[in-house]
């Protein structure tokens, strides 16, 4: 941050809760990240009504046009249901610069460690208890976005904050996120490439939000092997690695995934099968001709063959080519996989403080009760 940027601030913002207008007193700035898009700043928040100080992350972006983005709606909309696995929106405000130019801030609680940023940290080994725990708390996030006909279009470790005390983990940055629904053409042309879903390398235009599902079984398979899935050097290529894992897909695999056939065609055109990571085999089969290899090297070491067989043997329902097909929600979360994850402690001996018996209750009965607010959106809805 350059030395002339305010390290305090007073603003007018709005309250996501409310919709009211309050006054902030913001301390203690700094840059925290930057990007293309947008800039990340964390600070301290005092809202004078309440006294309450609050650690937060600023995202200020600036959009192309004056009425309100989608993200924000999406936000607000997801501010209503208060999910623990979903980022909350705290308060919203707009600052006009010379030129007219329009800079919008959103406001979030502060979360200091992003999964990929976790990940590193640990040297990507994490033991078979956080890969559920990380698994099943993001699976629940998506659950809940599914339901509300929210697309998130990026599920990727960057964009999945880790509260490493507590284990809690939280779906964020909504960028890119649609609510359409998948009878409206749209760009097939998002979701990070080594998280993207045949269907849209294939050039689908028409698509729900399974390839949010997709994106979540890569984040988990990366959790067990300890690096990136399915790696890619290109989206033909990205296509191609798929192939090799689940075979080529059928005309009415194609079908369900409405892709378009002159992309099928130019994906086939200089395919060559690569038999060693067909059906994921190489997660608990390692041999001296998969460790030379960074598509089928396994990196973490924590966990047992017993286990990786198991989770693999979720993988493979999670990577399927139908999309309506992809196991997710309530069958997902209810899988025999996770069935002792709330009685299992973390590697230090602490318990898992992020979940309760009320989450996992919650859960098997469809996970739809979390606030009054969410049960008058629903009525809503």
């Amino acid at each position: 941050m350059p030395n002339t940027y305010r390290t305090t601030a007073e603003i007018v913002a709005l309250r996501t809760d409310d919709q009211k207008k309050v006054c902030l007193h913001l301390t203690d700035l700094s840059l925290f990240a930057s990007g293309v898009f947008s800039n990340v700043y964390k600070g301290v928040a005092e809202d004078p009504e309440t006294t309450k100080k609050t650690k937060i992350v600023i995202k200020k972006t600036w959009p192309r046009h004056k009425e309100k983005q989608l993200e924000v709606k999406i936000l607000e909309r997801l501010a209503e249901l208060h999910h623990k696995n979903v980022v909350q929106l705290l308060y919203s405000y707009t600052t006009v610069y010379e030129g007219n130019r329009t800079c919008l801030s959103l406001i979030f609680e502060f979360i200091p460690l992003n999964m990929h940023q976790y990940l590193k940290k640990n040297n990507r080994q994490l033991d078979i208890v956080e890969v559920k725990l990380i698994t099943w708390q993001l699976f629940r996030g998506l659950w809940h976005l599914q339901r509300y006909s929210i697309c998130h279009r990026d599920i990727k470790p960057q964009n999945l904050l880790f509260n490493e005390d507590t284990g809690l983990l939280k779906i964020s940055d909504f960028g890119s996120s649609s609510m359409e629904p998948p009878s409206t053409a749209q760009h097939s042309y998002h979701v990070t490439r080594y998280y993207r879903p045949p269907e849209l390398l294939l050039g689908s235009r028409h698509y729900g939000c399974e390839v949010d599902i997709w994106s979540g079984g890569c984040v988990f398979g990366e959790l067990l092997k300890g690096g990136i899935l399915l790696a890619g050097r290109s989206t033909t290529k990205q296509a191609e690695v798929i192939f090799d894992v689940l075979g080529l897909p059928s005309k009415d695999e194609l079908k369900a995934m409405r892709v378009t056939d002159n992309k099928y065609q130019e994906a086939l055109k200089l395919y060559e099968p690569d038999l060693r990571t067909k059906g994921f085999t190489f997660l608990y089969e390692q041999s001296p001709s998969t460790m030379k290899d960074s598509k089928t090297l396994v990196k973490n070491a924590k966990i047992s063959v017993s286990d990786m067989k198991q989770a693999t043997k979720l993988l493979r329902q999670i990577f399927v080519y139908t999309p309506d097909s992809r196991l997710g929600g309530s069958k997902l979360l209810n899988h025999e996989f996770f069935a002792n994850l709330h009685m299992m402690v973390r590697e230090n001996g602490r318990l898992i403080e992020c979940l309760s018996a009320d989450d996992f209750s919650h859960v098997s009965q469809g996970d739809t009760t979390f606030t009054e607010q969410t049960k008058e959106a629903t009525v809503e809805k």
